[in-house]
């Protein structure tokens, strides 16, 4: 390959990164809307089936006008939000989730092999994996976020839920009827929020893919740098290092994530039988 050649592959290089980091961008935003579409008409959907199912039960009771009002507005601020939403996305022209997936794979798959065409041409496996670590990277790392920011509502949720609930415990002092429903009302809120937690791990899950992303993204500088474990290695075994050390961090992330998805009893014995295993006999 000439000096020629080279400096076209690395600027096309260099487009394909500018055009990927914009693909991602129109995805997350994608993302974000479907998700604040579906809230929204969730919100809808239950303020419209709570108010059938209220009125049906008991029609012409006054509370329950005052509910029906309620989830009347419910209906229209949420409603109107969805609606503001579609028209939002019209107007930008913004792509489907499946064209915005699509078209980032597209443009990761010219850059994979546009970098590996710059790269020595009997590693070009080992090439396309080096091109592939970035997107590795940025899928822990949105991930982590994600359950980070699911965590911190849910924790929102039950501070301010018990806080209600304690508040409107307090305030009962004779028949008032409304009052106990909004004690329910909360009670169930912290519970449904505390069983979610402690179901899925969102802040454990967050902390390894966090741990992992780091990991691998100081393999990489340490290799770019030429420090650390790849110092005086050439590229074609810098780049076999690499690969493994990757490997090996994102086989330890996949076992923590399946310790993760067990009940406690089976992640406790396994943590012991890892443990035994890695101590060796004595």
């Amino acid at each position: 390959m000439t000096e020629e050649e080279s400096g076209v592959g690395r600027r096309l290089a260099r487009s394909l990164k500018r055009q990927a980091a914009e693909a991602e961008a129109i995805l997350r935003t994608r993302r974000r809307v479907n998700r604040w579409f579906r809230f929204c008409s969730g919100v809808v959907a239950f303020a419209v089936l709570a108010a059938g199912l209220a009125s049906a039960a008991a029609w012409g009771n006054s509370i329950v006008a005052k509910f029906d009002l309620v989830f009347g507005v419910l209906v229209a601020a949420f409603g109107g939000t969805a609606l503001s939403i579609k028209k939002w996305v019209r107007r930008r022209g913004l792509p489907s989730l499946e064209e915005a997936e699509a078209s980032l794979e597209r443009i990761r798959d010219d850059l994979r092999w546009t970098e590996a065409g710059n790269a020595v041409a009997s590693h070009v496996s080992q090439s396309l994996y080096k091109a592939d670590i970035s997107a590795h990277i940025s899928q822990y790392q949105e991930e982590s976020d994600k359950y980070r920011k699911t965590h911190n509502r849910l924790q929102s949720v039950i501070i301010v839920g018990s806080l209600c609930t304690t508040t409107v415990a307090a305030l009962q002092a004779g028949p008032m009827t409304v009052y106990q429903w909004f004690t329910v009302g909360f009670s169930l809120a912290v519970g449904l929020a505390a069983g979610f937690m402690g179901y899925f791990k969102f802040r454990e899950r967050s902390f390894y893919l966090q741990q992992t992303a780091d990991l691998i993204e100081q393999e990489v500088n340490a290799m770019t740098l030429g420090i650390a474990e790849y110092s005086g290695l050439s590229r074609q075994e810098a780049l076999a290092r690499l690969v493994e050390r990757v490997e090996v961090f994102r086989n330890e992330q996949r076992r923590r994530q399946q310790q993760l998805d067990q009940p406690v009893e089976e992640q406790v014995a396994g943590s012991a039988e890892w443990s035994r295993s890695s101590a060796g006999p004595s």
